[in-house]
């Protein structure tokens, strides 16, 4: 009687786990709470400043100073991210590049609430603090094939990018609470506390020994895995390119929206600049809400059609805000391009964390992680120079070139991957 009470009770566990998916296994549900504490707080460091500038200097130019400084680290030391993580255990440099964040962040806030911090303090503090994320990000992506078996690392990844929605959402709220009741000190101070995040969940991948990487292995035995060039990899594995073409395709048709956004509701939807925002907001919405419906569709063993899926789907939201001229249907395409986004980017992103060697992973995730917030500047000046030269239409129409270039890469994705399998003796001795 016993041991089938027992027996049952087993059962119930592991249909648990299958329904939570990722969340079922209590190492990933920890990282990820770190990381979403974590998005969270960028995104108060991020909106805070902007704020803080602004009314300090009243120049735009110097808020735009502020966001370039937010976004160069990510271009100049993203690949240096890469190489350490594949080189030192990648717990120990998220650790330690978190806790060098919380100092900076904390003497912000300080300097802040002692009424001595100026334009170049923040600006400062922001490229401080993006050039620790740009080290860091390699190794804690380069953590999660650990922490997850490989058949939810797709989900796993999908995750992860919910992370940054519900801190895209949450945290420009919180800093406007922040804001109006306690001063901007508090809301540097909030960005600091949340550096802690990373740093516990961290600590307990230490106790449970997961997420090191290669130099444990490397230490013991010297593998010449160590010494695999990221290049030959890429010359042996052509589907990589594939996958960041893909990657790129996606992203980039984001920026699309973020770019034409004013210049969207201005001249064509005839409403105040202050509404950018809720277009904004509909994009995220959109991301959110197509994470939510990957996650059942994924279990429907379809992976391989779902990215083509958020394609077209990316490509009828960008059909109808060409031909948009009320804030509700341009809403819905804004969406659309949002929801592509969550169906394409976790299938494609979790296929390079699944099939890249553990020993060249960080390095590799370095250049994912170029490809999927460095383009932003290249999207960004096309679509502004097409609407500006040739309306916003066009524009829009610019942004669908992007469609085949996904599709396409997709497909050689697949494909290669197939021709790696079937050769895989082949492959492995070239490298």
């Amino acid at each position: 009687m016993e041991d089938q009470m027992s027996s049952d009770r087993g059962r119930r566990g592991r249909t648990l786990v299958v329904r939570l998916g990722p969340f079922g296994h209590q190492a990933f549900a920890v990282y990820w709470a770190g990381g979403m504490f974590s998005n969270i707080g960028t995104w108060v460091q991020n909106v805070a400043g902007s704020v803080y500038i602004y009314d300090l200097t009243h120049s735009a130019f110097a808020v735009g100073l502020l966001n370039f400084a937010t976004f160069v680290p990510i271009l100049l030391f993203s690949v240096t991210g890469g190489v350490l993580s594949d080189r030192f255990d990648r717990r120990a440099i998220v650790i330690a590049s978190q806790t060098a964040s919380l100092l900076i962040a904390s003497g912000l806030a300080v300097a802040v609430a002692a009424g001595v911090a100026t334009e170049v303090h923040v600006i400062a503090a922001a490229f401080a603090l993006q050039t620790s994320w740009s080290i860091a990000k390699p190794s804690m992506i380069a953590i999660l094939p650990a922490l997850v078996p490989r058949a939810l690392l797709a989900e796993a990844v999908g995750l992860n990018t919910l992370q940054f929605i519900v801190g895209q959402i949450g945290g420009p709220v919180l800093t406007t609470l922040a804001l109006a009741t306690a001063g901007y000190a508090w809301a540097f101070g909030i960005n600091a506390a949340t550096f802690v995040g990373p740093i516990l969940a961290m600590a307990y991948l230490y106790r449970r020994e997961l997420g090191r990487g290669i130099s444990r292995e490397v230490a013991r035995t010297g593998a010449a895995a160590a010494g695999l060039s990221i290049g030959a990899y890429v010359r042996a594995q052509p589907w990589v390119v594939s996958a960041l073409l893909a990657v790129i395709s996606t992203s980039a048709m984001l920026e699309f929206v973020r770019t034409t956004a004013p210049v969207l509701v201005v001249q064509r939807l005839g409403l105040p600049s202050t509404d950018t925002g809720l277009v904004i907001a509909a994009m995220s919405t959109g991301s959110a809400l197509g994470l939510l419906a990957f996650l059942p569709l994924r279990r429907w063993d379809i992976s391989r059609t779902i990215p083509v899926i958020g394609l077209f789907v990316q490509a009828a939201g960008l059909a109808l805000m060409s031909v948009a001229t009320t804030l509700p249907t341009a809403a819905i395409g804004v969406a659309a391009i949002g929801v592509g986004f969550s169906f394409c980017f976790p299938i494609v992103t979790g296929a390079l964390q699944t099939e890249v060697p553990d020993a060249i992973r960080g390095r590799l995730m370095s250049i994912h992680q170029m490809a999927h917030l460095g383009n932003r500047p290249v999207a960004a000046l096309a679509a502004g120079a097409f609407a500006a030269t040739f309306g916003l239409t066009a524009a829009y129409v610019a942004g669908l070139a992007l469609v085949p270039l996904g599709l396409l890469s997709v497909r050689g994705l697949w494909r290669g991957l197939e021709a790696t399998t079937a050769s895989e003796p082949t492959v492995a001795s070239s490298l």
